[in-house]
């Protein structure tokens, strides 16, 4: 289809989104849910919304939200695609790809690092140079899994619902944490009032003295009058592995109420192994009698420019490292944790396409791993362990899917 416009959505169009955005999200949202969602999001607005228009008519739309995602303890500016819909009468004319490109190209010129989606199928991006990040697992299980020591913290570590005034605390605990973390985005104010005024979530923290060194934010839910209640983490934040024992311990206190607890973890979250009987509830099967949760794909990630998106990240480790992506050499230095990125002559050098090197740079990816599943060519081992070392991130695990 030619003569399409690609422009930002404008209040008249209002009308219009909500019919495409109902075809493409069949849920119980009603329109006003629907309209709150377009005009007064909590990572950005209308002017974030991007729409297709031919001869005065939309036939798509997509969110393009600023955010800022932390990758090696720096927070790396970044696009966060959302919302992608096309109309019924639309589709299969290539219009999401054109959609998508010129999302894209918006994202390039205000300088992002990275862009990032939850995709309703992987397929369709993966085609347009985007990659996966480590999954994360949600663990299923009795609340009297948890340790019951877990719930008796030393005396001068304290649990407490929150107050007005802890706000603050809360959001600086938050980003001591996302600075150790793969993933995190930095919570915009309108976020955190989401979040902080959310009449189903209850909030406790963790202080020693006048500090808050952690907290903690779920949700009950109880399909039936007299059911079972299960529990969803959906905070879960610590300075240190006492105050996050002492956290998971108040989870466990609520045994006598909670039937099950739903805790999102990283790739390499040990907390399993503390669970004792965590499927006291349930029945296996023959192939697997202790089933423990699920394992859970997260966003895909897109690298824009690669050496602007290497430069932009921290790194663990000094060295230097050759790399050539789609043909083009780059030599990247590393020192205190920042990269120096320049163009490179080497004759050897792990050889890669962009999505690998998204898949590595921003999704926790080993080179390694990347090499054994044939997505990267290394000169020797030698230089694979050398990159195993420079790029080493913790699981990717993003706690604020949109």
């Amino acid at each position: 289809m030619t003569d399409l416009t690609l422009r930002p959505a404008k209040d008249e169009d209002t009308e219009r989104l909500l019919e495409i955005h109902a075809s493409v999200f069949p849920d119980p949202r009603r329109a006003e849910e629907r309209r709150r969602n377009f005009h007064h999001n909590t990572l950005g607005s209308l002017a974030d919304l991007h729409v297709v228009e031919h001869e005065g008519r939309l036939l798509a739309h997509a969110f393009l939200f600023p955010l800022e995602v932390w990758v090696g303890g720096r927070p790396v500016p970044a696009a966060g695609i959302a919302s992608v819909g096309v109309a019924p009468e639309a589709r299969g004319r290539r219009i999401a790809s054109r959609l998508l490109s010129h999302l894209h190209d918006v994202s390039h010129a205000r300088g992002d690092g990275l862009v990032l989606l939850y995709p309703f199928r992987q397929g369709f991006y993966l085609k347009h140079g985007y990659a996966p990040v480590t999954p994360s697992r949600r663990l299923t299980f009795s609340p009297r899994a948890l340790p019951k020591a877990w719930g008796l913290p030393p005396s001068d570590l304290v649990l407490r619902t929150i107050e007005g005034g802890d706000r603050e605390a809360i959001e600086r605990a938050y980003l001591r944490a996302a600075a150790r973390t793969t993933g995190w985005i930095s919570r915009p104010p309108r976020l955190w009032d989401a979040r902080l005024l959310d009449e189903r979530r209850r909030w406790f923290i963790a202080t020693r003295g006048a500090a808050v060194t952690g907290f903690v934010s779920w949700s009950l839910a109880q399909a039936a009058a007299h059911g079972a209640i299960s529990l969803t983490v959906l905070d879960l934040v610590a300075d240190d592995d006492e105050t996050r024992r002492a956290l998971l311990g108040l989870i466990g206190a609520q045994r006598d109420q909670v039937h099950e607890v739903e805790l999102d973890v990283d790739q390499d979250d040990p907390v399993d192994r503390a669970l004792v009987d965590a499927d006291e509830h349930l029945f296996g099967s023959a192939a697997v009698e202790h089933g423990l949760g699920v394992i859970a794909g997260g966003p895909l990630v897109r690298v824009q420019e690669p050496a602007r998106a290497l430069a932009m990240r921290g790194y663990p480790s000094d060295g230097a490292i050759d790399i050539e992506v789609e043909g083009d050499c780059l030599r990247v230095e590393i020192h205190t944790g920042q990269a120096h990125v320049s163009p490179s002559r080497a004759a050897s050098a792990l050889v890669m396409d962009r999505p690998t090197l998204a898949a590595i740079a921003f999704g926790a990816l080993s080179p390694s791993d990347a090499a054994r599943l044939g997505w990267l060519r290394a000169p020797d081992p030698g230089t694979l362990r050398s990159a195993d070392a420079l790029f080493a991130l913790p699981p990717y695990f993003a706690v604020d899917p949109f």
